[in-house]
């Protein structure tokens, strides 16, 4: 029945903890605080009490409970170190308390231990910097630096800060007495080298760099940062003269390759250095996070039609290649949909995308919505059953795997889906969503005879969305069918064809409802409008039956019989239709 086809859907598709205190409140577990304690008649035992229970609700994860039980402990006594401190790292957990008010408690826990408690000194240090208050860490990892257990995280911390606040000068001061203390580590080295080259002291860093390569024969990546350093430099014959020595003996290497970016770009060999960029976004033995990088600047700099075919190249590689994130297949569709281009060609990505994470719902639906616009019902079933499989509370893939099976005349198999689906359908917040599950679950309905189980179901689908234009046209065209409520019937169907007055079907669906009532002048003008606007494609054949019948109660026979043989030639044969043509004359049953 042509006016009951489905619809094609279009899915819309750090060291701190940072839970909430207030809401933590809220579950105290059994067996918390609140059980009997001894001793509790003097001030010191009960705060030994409430403090030893914060620590062991602490270690149970109950933040809410242990911030509870330090606030009695205060209470009783103020100045206790331990519980102070305590309570400075609990506050800074959740985002409730002030970072002033939080500060203030890691201060006052660290005077009352008179700044002689590292571990106090190093959770504060590292609350600052975490909260990007470089200036006023660096004192205290300064400080930590005298200690022989906290020095190297002290160390590392302090190039951190100074390097988010470029101050090269101070970092390479703190490197080099870092290297005093650990005697020229490599970690440390590299990093003076690099802080070297951006205060242009090439020369520095290139005895650094040679010293670290004599020492590492087998490791090209200080010959590679000696290179790098000699194009700094601006001593580019040189320095492509090493790259392409340490290319041909490392040519896989990552360090390497990225110096060829480097040394194409400055010395203006774009075509070469492109070509290097896609050598390193195509090596698997480069970081993610590189490759992803290169591949975004990659696409920005596109400036001709020849770039932009090498770009898509690359991207067409990348599909092949095993990925373990979806950062590159995600980049491509960005890039597909600055393009405009038609959903087809987003199909590998999505694939690549479900293929790392099945989850994911945006890439399954854009599969899905592929497979239905190809209306390849039996893909769109496979897509949908795993979907639910990953995502079961989903209401949109019950309904449209249910419509997928509706379309197979699978019935059965869609009205199991669909009562699967009824109890998401509270967890749904999309009332168009649901609207659109009740208006295909109605549909499979009416088609196994459960007629007034479909009426209801209509009707909740017009409750959640009452300007659906297919439940609506479906509901009318169902009610004609069954000769119920036909002035009902049409208003509905009028109604769709003012919110969708080209579409076939839904003319159809009015046309045939004036026939029923008689009006055959006025089901001729809205049937002949809507065989104009058909490509007598297989399912339009129950249109060019309805014209027949039609055309039949307006005496014009020969015109009437022409329309049923085309119905027949669509695919629509049935028993009526072939009795119609044989006879040459209507029959309603």
């Amino acid at each position: 029945m042509g006016a009951g086809k489905y619809r094609q859907l279009k899915p819309t598709v750090g060291p701190f903890f940072t839970g909430a205190i207030v809401a933590l409140l809220l579950t105290v577990p059994t067996g918390g605080f609140s059980r009997e304690r001894k001793n509790t008649n003097r001030p010191e035992a009960l705060y030994n009490s409430l403090y030893l229970e914060s620590v062991c609700q602490r270690e149970a994860g109950h933040r809410g409970a242990q911030y509870e039980l330090l606030e009695q402990a205060l209470q009783l006594k103020p100045d206790a170190a331990e519980a102070v401190f305590d309570m400075a790292v609990c506050t800074s957990q959740g985002d409730v308390t002030d970072e002033e008010t939080v500060k203030s408690l890691f201060e006052k826990a660290v005077k009352l231990t008179k700044g002689g408690n590292t571990y106090y000194l190093e959770t504060y240090a590292e609350f600052l910097t975490y909260r990007q208050k470089f200036e006023s860490a660096i004192p205290i990892w300064k400080k930590l630096t005298t200690n022989e257990n906290k020095r190297e995280n002290a160390y590392r911390m302090l190039v951190t800060c100074f390097d988010r606040l470029g101050q090269n000068e101070d970092m390479l001061q703190v490197l080099e007495a870092w290297s005093k203390v650990e005697g020229g580590s490599e970690y440390v080295e590299v990093m003076r080298m690099k802080t070297l080259n951006r205060l242009r002291r090439y020369d520095e860093a290139i005895a650094i760099a040679d010293n670290l390569a004599k020492a590492n024969p087998g490791n090209e990546y200080y010959a590679a940062a000696r290179a790098e350093s000699l194009l700094e430099r601006g001593d580019t014959a040189q320095a492509g003269q090493e790259a392409r020595l340490l290319h041909e003996k490392f040519p896989q290497s990552p360090s390497v390759q990225v110096l060829l970016i480097h040394y194409y770009n400055e010395t203006k060999q774009r075509e070469r250095m492109l070509d290097a960029v896609a050598s390193v976004i195509l090596n698997d033995e480069q970081e993610m996070g590189l490759r992803t990088s290169m591949m975004q600047s990659l696409v920005n700099d596109i400036r001709s039609a020849t770039e932009e075919q090498r770009v898509v190249n690359v991207f067409d590689s990348l599909m092949t290649q095993p990925l373990e994130d979806a950062s590159m297949p995600e980049l491509y569709v960005h890039y597909l949909v600055s393009k405009h281009a038609p959903d087809s060609a987003y199909m590998p990505a999505m694939r690549r995308m479900i293929d790392i994470d099945p989850s994911d719902n945006s890439a399954r639906l854009m599969m899905v919505q592929d497979a239905l616009n190809r209306k390849d019902y039996g893909e769109t079933i496979t897509q949908c059953r795993e979907g639910i499989r990953y995502n079961p509370k989903n209401l949109i893939y019950y309904h449209i795997g249910g419509g997928a099976l509706f379309q197979e005349k699978r019935f059965e198999e869609a009205l199991t889906l669909f009562k699967q689906g009824l109890p998401y359908v509270k967890d749904t917040k999309e009332l168009e969503t649901v609207s659109n599950f009740y208006s295909s679950f109605a549909d499979a309905l009416h088609e196994v005879g459960k007629k007034e189980e479909a009426y209801v179901l209509y009707d909740s689908a017009l409750v959640y969305n009452p300007i659906n234009a297919v439940a609506l046209n479906n509901y009318a065209y169902f009610l004609s069918l069954d000769g119920l409520r036909l002035d009902e019937a049409q208003k509905m169907s009028h109604q769709v064809l003012e919110m969708e007055p080209e579409n076939p079907t839904y003319i159809d669906t009015y046309a045939w409802i004036l026939f029923l009532n008689k009006d055959y002048e006025g089901a001729r003008t809205y049937i002949d409008k809507a065989l104009n606007k058909v490509e007598d494609e297989p399912g339009d054949g129950s249109l060019y039956e309805h014209a027949g019948d039609i055309y039949f109660h307006l005496d014009k026979r020969n015109e009437a019989l022409r329309y049923w043989r085309k119905a027949e030639n669509l695919g629509g044969g049935t028993e009526l239709l072939t009795k119609k043509i044989k006879d040459q004359r209507y029959y309603d049953k």
